[in-house]
């Protein structure tokens, strides 16, 4: 039998918990049951896998023993409460996507992908806890191009984590993201001086507010074509210069990445495009900008897509 390597433990850790929610394990320590005969019980699995699956949760600090009974902690808190996304953290949509993956056969015969009923709240606490570094980092890519501007119009950022940094730089922000979006970031910014304007960035009759730069992260490589054109024909319209933080298929360090973030966006939501230097470039002219280019973030493996 073949030894396991300890780098096996995260994928093992997703299907784990995928196996758990599909079966009705969470559901069920999280309610009704705190052992592993009541999840048996409550779900119709064997008696020897609710406790292997009960032990396993446990193990990888997802429930602690109080009591003779096991309790969630606060690493099962993202799949107990939805009211904050801010407290879901990445690996509810981690599952969520693991399930679109599943069903790709499906969605590429155009069946649409599957969607849990948190989908929006998962994937929002999914963005609300990218890592700090790497927010601080597109933030001062987009600032290193347009260090001179006051109004800052984000898009798809909800639930803001880039809108907010920008804030905090002492810009004048507005995040524009779809009204679902938009209404479950709410509450986790109105402490926060970023303006939420509802739009969907791919819609050309929902114009971007007027500003001095239009940013987004990780938005283009999920839309089709024409959506990557209309984005960015609306932030020409609305500001002198924008920047956006993407996959770039062809440079030195891709290796692959940007495929595969456009499979993972066409799984989850059915639409993705790749692009390389020059068609990015080409598109940002296009979208009527007088310059145009690709440029290397410090930290991140995306790159900074500018016009001007």
């Amino acid at each position: 039998m073949p030894t396991q390597d300890a780098g096996d433990d995260d994928y093992r850790e997703l299907l784990l918990c995928h196996t758990a929610r599909r079966i009705g394990v969470l559901d069920a320590l999280a309610t009704t049951t705190g052992t592993a005969e009541g999840v048996a019980a409550e779900t119709g699995i064997d008696p020897h896998a609710a406790d292997l699956l009960v032990e396993a949760l446990a193990d990888r600090g997802f429930l602690e023993l109080v009591g003779g009974e096991y309790q969630p902690t606060n690493r099962m808190l993202g799949f107990l409460t939805k009211t904050d996304v801010r407290s879901i953290g990445r690996l509810s949509h981690d599952l969520d996507r693991l399930d679109a993956w599943l069903a790709f056969p499906e969605t590429a015969r155009g069946e649409d992908p599957p969607r849990s009923p948190d989908w929006t709240s998962n994937e929002l606490g999914a963005r609300a806890a990218r890592p700090e570094t790497q927010v601080r980092a597109a933030v001062t890519a987009a600032l290193r191009e347009a260090p001179d501007a006051e109004r800052v119009t984000v898009v798809g950022d909800a639930p803001g984590p880039h809108a907010v940094e920008f804030a905090a730089r002492g810009r004048a922000v507005t995040l524009v993201d779809t009204s679902d979006r938009v209404d479950a970031s709410r509450a986790g910014l109105e402490h926060e001086s970023v303006t939420l304007l509802a739009g969907d960035p791919a819609n050309p009759d929902d114009p971007f507010p007027a500003s001095d730069l239009v940013a987004g992260v990780g938005v283009l490589h999920r839309l089709e074509p024409e959506g990557v054109d209309t984005v960015l024909r609306k932030a020409h319209d609305a500001a002198p210069a924008c920047v956006f933080v993407e996959p770039v298929a062809g440079v030195e360090g891709d290796g692959g990445r940007s495929t595969l973030a456009a499979l993972d966006a066409y799984a989850c939501e059915g639409t993705a495009s790749v692009h390389g230097r020059e068609e990015f470039v080409s598109r940002v002219r296009a979208a009527g900008f007088d310059a145009a280019a690709v440029v290397e973030i410090p930290g991140l493996s995306d790159r900074a897509v500018v016009g001007r």
